[in-house]
């Protein structure tokens, strides 16, 4: 017993110290650190929330030493941001698929502190969930270890076995429970980040609120839907405006696709993306009407 706990004690120190190059600390709010990983030689990515400040926003290195960044730009839906630093760090860090991970799985947190020192913290996933939506943000999946993110710890990696970086830790998306943001959806977010400054969402510009289809309207407008979307407001000029969209309408389906709240549509319009067209079915008036609108882009910071 004692060799097995002394081999898989050294190999979670092993697996440790090699992630630890490409982990860094992050002052970005007064003298109150996080963590950050190396995404490419020169950029990296953190914790939105722990960014407090867009200018004067240092990394520190493994001595402690630190360099200049700056803030490319943030998402706060997913609470990542993208830093680019004034000198190239080394290689960056090695991604790993989550889509084996399973509940049970032993995993390590690894951080930097302000003075450059590594620190770790280990537990297994507790939970695991499919693709999920926080702040119109798509999440490709919900991953929670069951670890202790100790102050600091925000912005660093959780590594699996193999010592690849599954992950971005952070407390600032949950109330302060630890979660983790899966690689994939690191780098998605972060490539348009990188080349954007921001990430977009896509929106036809209506404030609506879910309402009940008496069964005497769905008869007379000759429609199975129970449930609607009453348009409270049309945003002038946006993408459902010039489609013809008025205050008033009920929606109904888009593209033939019924739904039941807000997230619904929200989720239908983010696989859509930006730029393409559906076919909205509305009440107007007692009568069934379609309408084209043109899925537009609303920048969200």
């Amino acid at each position: 017993m004692g060799t097995i706990w002394q081999d898989l004690s050294k190999e979670l120190t092993q697996a440790v110290n090699a992630a630890g190059k490409w982990i860094v600390a992050v002052d970005g709010r007064s003298g109150h650190t996080s963590s950050g990983i190396i995404w490419r030689s020169d950029t990296v990515i953190t914790a939105s929330h722990s960014v407090r400040q867009d200018m004067g926003v240092r990394v520190l290195l493994e001595t402690g030493r630190p360099v200049s960044a700056r803030l490319i730009g943030r998402d706060r839906g997913s609470d990542i941001a993208v830093l680019k630093l004034d000198q190239e760090l080394g290689s960056p860090a090695e991604f790993g698929n989550t889509t084996s991970l399973a509940v049970g799985d032993l995993t390590i947190a690894v951080a930097r502190t302000r003075r450059g020192n590594i620190v770790a913290s280990a537990g297994i996933i507790s939970g695991m969930m499919g693709e999920w939506q926080v702040y119109r943000t798509r999440i490709d999946q919900f991953i929670r270890p069951d670890l202790t993110l100790y102050p600091g710890f925000s912005g660093g990696a959780l590594i699996g076995p193999d010592g690849k970086v599954l992950g971005l830790n952070t407390s600032g998306l949950m109330r302060g429970k630890s979660i983790t943001i899966p690689a994939s959806t690191l780098t998605r977010i972060a490539t348009e980040i990188a080349s954007k400054g921001h990430v977009t969402r896509p929106y036809i510009g209506l404030m609506m609120q879910p309402v009940q289809i008496p069964e005497s309207l769905q008869k007379a407008a000759g429609v199975d839907t129970a449930i609607g979307l009453l348009v409270m407001h049309v945003e002038p000029g946006g993408p459902a405006d010039s489609a013809g969209v008025l205050l008033g309408d009920i929606l109904l389906k888009i593209d033939s696709i019924a739904f039941g709240s807000l997230d619904d549509v929200h989720e239908l319009l983010d696989r859509k993306g930006t730029g393409q067209e559906v076919q909205a079915t509305l009440i107007r008036g007692g009568q069934k009407t379609q309408a084209t609108i043109k899925i537009g882009s609303r920048p969200l910071g």
